[in-house]
């Protein structure tokens, strides 16, 4: 594997042919997988026969309650309908079970490969989100994001230290109306120990300590932030860099990712151009942690030099790089030249 330092030491380090393959195939079988869920689902539920008066109707019902409606008495064509229903249920139940099985077996590949990076508790609440449907309009902002950013350019970001906040917890934000308490149940679905802290609005978190916070944007107005000028960059940061409506208004960036058990997941984030600059932002915030202020710093650096290099359909302009520090981010502008002779075809 190819190996590129950034600032700070930290690591891009290239997938392997046979990484690069078994990533692409885990991505496949789960769209296939979640093709056959969404199928099954148009057979929840099911039909049954019931007798009214002497007579027998066909009813389509769809929970476990009982409540659907009649689809006419029993005549030749709701018993074809019936028959017809039936053989497409088990034909959907039988493509869902395979497509679990194909999961599972891949999953051994992904981990035996080690590209098994993103946190169980992280990833199971994706899985969920996803696979109910509920969580089209929640964007993963915090450093997990990066797990999308480096799957889609087909790299893994060492050491681990860069990615340390995302092992503790799962912060999301959501560009619409999303129900807190929702949240809060899909979470306590994948671990039953998942509890609101004291005195944290929207913030949980399990027996080991895993914490997942959702974050809801409003419009704030431009211009009430002050300027930000990052030390060494030729210009100022936009004040509307640190909104989080910046990142939610941002276009989607949307990747599978592949979770420590080498289960796959979908993960969307924000454009990787508006997530590098308001880490830029955040890493100059006055009265924030040192340690904090330097992550941010180093996120954006490697962020910015990941999407030069790999990444270049979402390519800076000249005027986004000069709002990086010149003399602490030197390799962005040196693999966007080293990129345009030994370009490597991302990831999908």
């Amino acid at each position: 594997m190819k190996d590129k330092i950034l600032t700070g030491g930290y690591v891009l380090r290239e997938f392997s042919p046979g990484q690069r393959q078994t990533y692409r195939t885990a991505a496949e079988i789960y769209r296939v997988f979640l093709q056959a869920l969404n199928q099954s689902r148009g057979y929840k539920g099911g039909m049954h026969w019931k007798r009214i008066g002497g007579r027998e109707y066909l009813y389509r019902y769809r929970d476990r309650l009982g409540h659907g409606e009649s689809l006419g008495p029993r005549g030749e064509d709701t018993e074809r309908l019936f028959a017809h229903f039936n053989r497409e249920r088990r034909e959907a139940a039988a493509r869902l079970r395979d497509a679990r099985l194909r999961l599972r077996e891949q999953a051994r590949f992904c981990r035996a490969a080690l590209i098994n990076r993103v946190p169980l508790a992280a990833v199971k609440i994706l899985r969920a989100l996803e696979q109910r449907d509920i969580g089209e309009n929640l964007l993963v902002i915090g450093t997990g994001a990066l797990y999308a950013y480096a799957a889609g350019a087909g790299v893994l970001l060492e050491p681990p230290g860069l990615l340390a906040p995302a092992q503790r917890g799962l912060t999301l934000a959501a560009a619409g109306e999303m129900a807190w308490e929702e949240l809060l149940q899909v979470a306590r679905r994948t671990d039953r120990s998942f509890a609101p802290l004291a005195g944290a609005e929207c913030r949980a978190a399990n027996r080991d300590g895993f914490q997942v916070t959702l974050l809801k944007s409003g419009l704030k107005q431009a211009g009430k932030q002050k300027t930000i000028t990052v030390p060494g960059a030729r210009e100022p940061l936009p004040p509307e860099a640190g909104n989080l409506y910046f990142l939610t208004a941002s276009p989607k960036f949307s990747q599978v990712i592949i979770g420590k058990d080498g289960g796959p997941a979908t993960m969307v984030v924000p454009d990787p151009r508006a997530f590098a600059l308001n880490k830029l932002w955040l890493s100059q915030q006055e009265g924030r942690e040192e340690s904090r202020q330097q992550g941010d710093l180093s996120q954006a650096l490697a962020l910015a030099a990941l999407v030069l290099r790999y990444l270049p359909q979402y390519d800076f302009f000249s005027t986004d790089l000069d709002m990086f520090p010149q003399d602490l981010a030197p390799d962005p502008a040196q693999w966007a030249a080293e990129a345009e002779l030994t370009a490597d075809e991302p990831l999908e």
